[in-house]
């Protein structure tokens, strides 16, 4: 099986919805934020304060190609589809899901949370602005999956769904 990619907004489940997907289909789970820390031997916070955003993105694409592996569910960091080089990395070497979730669900998730270095201190307003610049990439992932009032485990089994179509022979359209 292709690696399979989540993708959305910081806050919207794709390390919870992931770990239950590969308990679900029996394959292995890798967190890209985990794998940079790892990596690094810092907290995400810490490589934006020495590196920037920037630095911070430089890794992150790096880590992206290492990880890659078939027989997994990948989750990204909200921010890894700012750069199209790994939208299109994603999309060639697996199958992306976008787990889409309104910002004023994923705001009440994030705002508090100091271990988002892009969340702290922002104003709802300034992360709407942010969600915004980042929709259309998170549009470009072969499945959309609406999470707003779904429970991750139902996320994981939409997925599933999508998958199961993917092998009976049904193109990939958005759900």
């Amino acid at each position: 099986m292709k690696p399979i990619y989540l993708v959305g907004f910081m806050g919207c489940g794709k390390t919870t919805v992931g770990n239950i997907l590969s308990e679900q289909l029996n394959i292995q789970f890798v967190d890209i934020d985990e794998e940079i820390i790892i990596y690094t031997s810092k907290t995400i916070p810490t490589i934006f304060e020495e590196y920037g955003e920037n630095g911070f993105r430089d890794i992150e694409s790096e880590v992206l190609k290492k990880v890659t592996s078939n027989d997994a569910v990948i989750s990204t960091g909200g921010g890894i589809i700012t750069r199209e080089e790994n939208i299109n990395f994603m999309k060639k070497n697996g199958i992306v899901f976008y787990l889409e979730t309104s910002i004023e669900i994923l705001y009440e998730r994030i705002c508090f949370d100091h271990n988002r270095p892009n969340a702290m201190n922002r104003s709802l307003d300034d992360m709407q602005a942010l969600f915004a610049s980042r929709k259309s990439a998170y549009e470009k992932a072969d499945f959309s999956i609406l999470s707003n009032t779904l429970s991750p485990l139902e996320v994981a089994l939409e997925i599933i769904n999508c998958l199961n179509s993917i092998k009976g022979g049904d193109s990939r359209n958005k759900n």
